[in-house]
């Protein structure tokens, strides 16, 4: 059985970082503006990859401005499987959301560093991943490709 374990913002949706743990029945609830929308609206990309089904007004900002505004910007999806989990990264290619898929669960140090601050360079952070022996896919640009794996 297959499902979404966490999901992590990092220099996304106004959000500096914040991890939340989706890993069983999950209930949102608070006032105006705390990010329950923000927070649904990414987990359902997860699940559709598609922006434009999303429910964001026409008068906000679309998706890849306010989740990926920075080239330091990324949402991460743990997702728990039969045998362990693995980690999905959507970060912004030429301009709109791209994803990698990262063997492993996640890992805070992959993607900040110890002045806590998050990498802009995919090298740095595909580095990271590879020398702690885990394996990173290429780029995926396609929604279609994404939906597939």
């Amino acid at each position: 059985m297959r499902y979404l374990n966490k999901v992590i913002f990092l220099n996304s949706a106004h959000v500096p970082y914040a991890e939340v743990k989706l890993d069983g029945n999950v209930h949102f609830i608070g006032t105006q503006g705390v990010g329950k929308s923000t927070l649904l609206r990414a987990v359902l990309f997860f699940y559709n990859a598609d922006k434009l089904r999303l429910g964001i007004p026409k008068e906000k900002k679309n998706f890849d401005s306010f989740y990926l505004p920075f080239a330091n910007s990324y949402i991460v999806y743990e997702v728990m499987r039969e045998n362990g989990s693995y980690t999905v990264v959507v970060t912004k290619s030429m301009g709109r959301a791209a994803f990698r898929f990262i063997d492993a669960p996640y890992r805070k140090e992959w993607f900040v560093d110890g002045k806590n601050e998050v990498s802009a360079d995919w090298s740095v952070i595909r580095t990271r991943v590879s020398e702690s022996g885990v394996k990173v896919s290429s780029l995926v640009i396609g929604y279609d490709m994404f939906r597939d794996i």
